[in-house]
């Protein structure tokens, strides 16, 4: 070849090499984040100023965004400053804490409070798990959640209450249990199943005749009865005192500590709305009035779950984070009720309908019995029976004083 043309041959090689070796940088830098960086969060209106417009603007709007109103959110910020929680370098308390009220309320994802708050999902996830282990762990949780005390005094519900009162005063509350959705790890999905289906956590929660929680047992799988639950607490660190009890569904089997409705006897309130008709024997008195009073348990359940969305919504977190979010926001609701009278009046004025109408099947507490000696069981029957005894006749000692014939609507 003549040197001419080697040259120009050469030439023609390394520019194709060149050439080549430039798509490819561009190809790499084009990939790359860093070739194009732009930013995401662009809004001129800031967490930080989204919080100020809530804290100035209409009472009800921190309400509705938030969940509570202004005097309890400035009273939590308070409270969260006491349990050693500060401003951070960029973030301020209060941004913190509406960052976690906000994915509560809404049950958004991570990227949709992010956007809210003009933050990264690093930052929104880093501040509500500050807040939510905060709320959920002491000194705030067992501050605003604690078991009742032989001392405390009966309830109001109850002592006013002709229909409860005196069979129901060593009632300190009600108890059952609930479902909450959460997003377990694949391997862990069968074992969430629940009845229905679904993919949630069995919960077991306990509250006064005021509507305040006084328990939750959080993380169970959603396979689990309730009984199984009740096993669990009262095995470790469920304590009732000597004589009390709680008013329970038939779920949870007879003991000591659970005064549970007569089984093979109606005792739903959906039941009795449909029959429209008196109760014929002590022992459907007594299912229908241990009902009603129990319905506590389940307009708890109703409040807390209306209030928070994201109890209704699978959060994007892992299941050790998921199970104390039913705690933190127990703690939270008993929180709100004791300084905001206005909402413990409209909580206390919450109405209900039961959620399990019909019977059950012969699911009956098999575990809760199974913990519970022969003796415990009919020493606790008996009990069932007294009251019951002393309701029906309490009853037909109404219906002389109405000049009612008792036996005239049952001919």
């Amino acid at each position: 070849m003549p040197p001419l043309a080697r040259t120009i041959h050469l030439r023609l090689i390394i520019a194709a090499a060149y050439f080549w070796h430039m798509i490819h940088l561009a190809t790499i830098l084009y990939a790359s984040p860093l070739y194009w960086k732009q930013l995401y969060h662009t809004s001129a209106l800031s967490g930080q100023a989204w919080v100020e417009e809530l804290i100035v603007g209409h009472p009800n709007r921190i309400k509705t965004e938030l969940g509570l109103r202004l005097h309890v959110f400035f009273a939590l910020i308070a409270e969260l400053r006491a349990c050693g929680l500060t401003d951070s370098k960029h973030i301020t308390l209060e941004e913190q804490a509406a960052i976690f009220l906000y994915a509560c309320v809404t049950g958004m994802s991570i990227r949709h409070i992010g956007e809210r708050f003009q933050r990264s999902n690093e930052t929104i996830s880093k501040y509500f798990r500050r807040i939510l282990f905060t709320i959920s762990s002491p000194p705030f949780y067992p501050r605003h959640v604690r078991l009742p005390s032989a001392d405390d005094p009966i309830s109001d519900s109850i002592l006013d209450n002709p229909k409860f009162f005196p069979f129901f005063r060593d009632a300190i509350g009600s108890m059952d249990g609930t479902h909450i959705n959460s997003a377990p790890s694949a391997a862990d999905r069968h074992a969430s199943r629940n009845r229905k289906g679904g993919v949630s956590m069995n919960c077991l929660a306990c509250c006064s005749q005021d509507m305040e929680f006084l328990y939750v047992l959080s993380g169970w799988e959603g396979s689990m009865a309730d009984a199984a639950l009740f096993l669990d607490a009262r095995l470790h660190d469920l304590t009732v005192p000597e004589g009390k009890y709680y008013l329970a569904d038939a779920g949870f089997g007879s003991c000591d500590v659970c005064l549970v409705p007569y089984r093979g006897v109606r005792y739903h309130l959906a039941e009795w709305g449909r029959a429209s008709v008196r109760p014929a024997n002590q022992k459907e008195l007594f299912n229908l009035r241990h009902a009603q009073a129990r319905n506590v348990v389940e307009c708890i359940f109703g409040v807390i779950k209306g209030r928070w969305e994201i109890l209704t919504r699978p959060p994007e977190y892992d299941m050790d984070v998921q199970a104390r979010v039913l705690p933190a926001l127990a703690a939270l609701h008993n929180f709100i009720l004791k300084h905001d009278v206005e909402e413990r009046e409209d909580v206390l004025d919450t109405e209900l309908e039961d959620p399990n109408p019909g019977t059950r099947g012969g699911d009956f507490g098999t575990l809760a019995d199974g913990a519970t000696t022969a003796r415990e069981k009919t020493r606790s029957e008996l009990r069932r029976d007294t009251i019951a005894q002393e309701m029906w006749e309490s009853y037909q000692e109404l219906l002389r004083e109405r000049g009612e014939n008792f036996d005239e609507h049952f001919e």
